[in-house]
């Protein structure tokens, strides 16, 4: 009978927001990527608009739709972000590939308690012919130092 009421309060802990100590940089950079991957399963095959009806005139807004609603998401976490996520546009980070397709680096920190957690970088995939996205996002984090990539490198 005791190890059963010692069982019972572990098996409850699952349920439970990670506390502190269990947010790393990886795991805040998976919770993200898993948003935004659900995002991306309620658009309609042609990418051009969302199953609830939502249509989109250009690339920008199905990223705007693929992130609306993540702040929250994050918020009993006590996670928030240093700018609106997926972050502030820096056109000197967009690459343009062979292919035709263009990939924009979008920067913000995810903090928690509002000290930094991780630098989060989104790749933001997409072509200036089309609406709809060539390949969802990618989110990617790292250590809250990590100073490479928004100096182009």
């Amino acid at each position: 009978m005791v190890s059963l009421n010692l069982a019972l309060p572990l098996l409850s802990v699952g349920s439970m927001p990670p506390i502190a100590s269990q947010l790393t940089p990886e795991v805040v950079g998976r919770e993200i990527q898993a948003y935004v991957d659900e995002r991306q399963r309620q658009l309609l095959p042609s990418g051009e608009a969302s199953r609830e009806g939502r249509r989109f005139s250009w690339c920008g807004d199905i990223l705007d739709f693929l992130t609306d609603g993540l702040a929250e998401r994050l918020a009993p976490m006590g996670i928030t972000f240093t700018t609106p996520f997926p972050g502030p546009l820096r056109l000197m980070d967009e690459v343009q590939q062979p292919d035709g397709r263009h990939v924009r680096r979008f920067w913000t920190v995810a903090l928690h308690g509002g000290c930094p957690l991780a630098r989060i970088c989104t790749l933001f995939f997409h072509r200036h012919d089309q609406i709809s996205l060539p390949q969802a996002p990618l989110v990617m984090a790292f250590a809250p130092d990590h100073n490479a990539g928004e100096n182009g490198e």
